[in-house]
């Protein structure tokens, strides 16, 4: 039997293990070589796909610029003198209505003389048909009808606003709510209390109704700045009313006219927090017949939390009237003139725990314009409860006190909205 000698079998080893060494790399580079052959031909499918789906959307544009190009080309609208361009909305105007009720309990009266019975009252405080709709890009209008127990029904805006004078300026004219200060051109279903402040029904007289013509500016510049004047027969919803009433349709002189003067500004003093300051004057010209001064603050705190609505309110009016009231006898003969200086004002704050929910105070001061002692104070406690938005319930106690008159009374408030209602900026 043959065998290899021993001195051999080194060399047949390191032959052995040399092929194995050399035999590894090149089954890798076997299998690393039909691993990108299948990537290559993946990526020659998918650009296959690409390169089809390109094709596709190419003869879809080809397509359409073809029937672009083959459809006649839409005539084109002629101005003319009397063109008018139909504005949005204006055949079918934004309506809606507001009922609002409350129930009055008086129960410690002290001036069942003077007219005030005491006991519990059911009563209609309003209900308000409003209407508004552009009437051309440059005009649009608006209408408020409303109807109360008290009152009954009449017209308590009808007017027109201009919307696209050049320099900011905005005209509105007709009947309609003079910007006086806060709360006076509000309508009473969006104020934050049952009744307006005793001062502005007795300083103002009720709420700033007025016949007439008014110009606002917005100044160009930050913060925000308005400024408005305007010219009415009178202001004040019982002056108005007292207008119509005597002479013709409140028919005067030039100088008899009420004028008016209010700046208005917005700032915002952090992310959370922001201020809103007004001035106002208005009067009559005439032997200074009538002059009222009135300047109001209101700060908002709305810190934006997620989830529900909190925040505070505090606003605050202080107002200064000075009248002339002249007497006469039966005959109309003039027998004196008496001029009065009367002030009055209010404070409130508001806090809104929830969407829904929120807790009031108010405290109201004010002089009769027309009695030398007739001082009032009341002070307000109010809670209102929004089961939504189309439908709210206050509950309200004031209790009064004054040289003449004492009070205390508890009023239910039920008020339901029909349709989106909204004066706009007006009321913010």
């Amino acid at each position: 039997m043959n065998r290899l000698p021993l001195r051999g079998l080194p060399r047949a080893a390191l032959c052995i293990g040399v092929g194995l060494v050399l035999a590894g790399p090149a089954v890798r580079a076997v299998d690393d070589t039909e691993n990108l052959q299948q990537e290559l031909r993946r990526t020659r499918e998918e650009l296959s796909a690409t390169r089809d789906a390109l094709e596709r959307l190419s003869e879809r544009v080809e397509a359409m610029e073809a029937a672009s190009v083959e459809a006649p080309p839409e005539p084109t609208p002629v101005a003319t003198a009397t063109a008018r361009i139909a504005p949005v909305n204006a055949d079918n105007p934004a309506v809606s209505v507001v009922v609002d009720t409350a129930f009055a309990q008086d129960a410690r009266h002290s001036y069942e003389s003077i007219g005030y019975p005491n006991g519990a009252d059911f009563s209609l405080k309003g209900a308000e048909l409003f209407i508004s709709a552009p009437i051309d890009p440059f005009l649009r209008g608006y209408a408020s009808l409303s109807g109360s127990s008290d009152e009954g029904f009449d017209i308590e805006e009808a007017a027109l606003i201009t919307t696209a004078l050049p320099w900011n300026l905005t005209v509105k004219a007709g009947r309609f709510f003079a910007d006086v200060g806060r709360l006076s051109h509000w309508h009473d279903e969006a104020l934050p209390f049952v009744d307006r402040p005793p001062s502005i029904d007795r300083l103002i007289g009720g709420e700033s109704g007025s016949e007439g013509v008014e110009v606002s500016w917005l100044a160009p510049i930050d913060p925000y700045l308005e400024l408005t004047a305007g010219v009415y027969d009178t202001v004040g919803a019982e002056y108005l009313e007292d207008l119509n009433d005597n002479g013709f349709f409140g028919r005067r002189d030039f100088d008899e006219l009420t004028v008016l003067a209010r700046p208005h500004t917005y700032l915002d003093l952090t992310d959370t927090l922001n201020a809103e300051l007004g001035g106002t004057w208005f009067g009559q010209p005439r032997d200074h017949a009538r002059n009222l001064w009135a300047v109001d603050l209101t700060v908002r705190h709305q810190p934006g939390t997620s989830g529900v609505y909190q925040g505070l309110v505090i606003g605050s009016e202080w107002l200064w009237n000075q009248q002339l009231f002249v007497q006469r006898d039966p005959m109309g003969v003039v027998v004196g003139r008496i001029r009065h200086d009367r002030t009055g004002g209010y404070a409130y704050a508001e806090a809104f725990f929830s969407r829904r929910y929120s807790l009031g105070t108010r405290f109201d001061y004010s002089e009769s314009p027309d009695l030398v002692n007739d001082l009032a104070r009341t002070a307000s406690a109010f809670v209102t409860w929004m089961p939504s938005e189309f439908q709210r319930l206050r509950f309200q106690l004031d209790t009064s006190w004054g040289d003449q008159r004492s009070n205390q009374r508890y009023t239910l408030q039920w008020t339901a909205f029909i349709g989106s209602h909204s004066h706009g900026f007006a009321q913010r």
